[in-house]
């Protein structure tokens, strides 16, 4: 069975996206909407891999919310905090 995107993923979601993330990494001094830091300043995941930008839905649960410059380690973490939250699993990351 084939999966279905994400509300928040469909229609022109990817090129919009893809402008944010291209213009991110164009400039070292752009910051992370959520915290503040550069990418530079964000810490690894626990996997080691380094942060990249990815474009963040600058208002929680809001597909049709604007998208600005977030680093991946905050928007994974964002997810699943809120994804934990949704299924009442009462873990949530620090």
């Amino acid at each position: 069975m084939a999966k279905t995107k994400g509300a928040h993923h469909r229609g022109d979601y990817h090129v919009r996206a893809r402008r944010v993330r291209d213009q991110a990494n164009t400039d070292p001094t752009t910051t992370c909407w959520r915290c503040g830091h550069t990418l530079a300043q964000h810490p690894p995941h626990r996997d080691g891999k380094p942060a990249t930008w990815t474009a963040g839905h600058t208002v929680d649960g809001d597909s049709s919310a604007p998208l600005a410059p977030e680093a991946s380690t905050c928007n994974y973490s964002a997810g699943a905090k809120a994804g934990n939250a949704r299924r009442g699993t009462g873990y949530d990351w620090p």
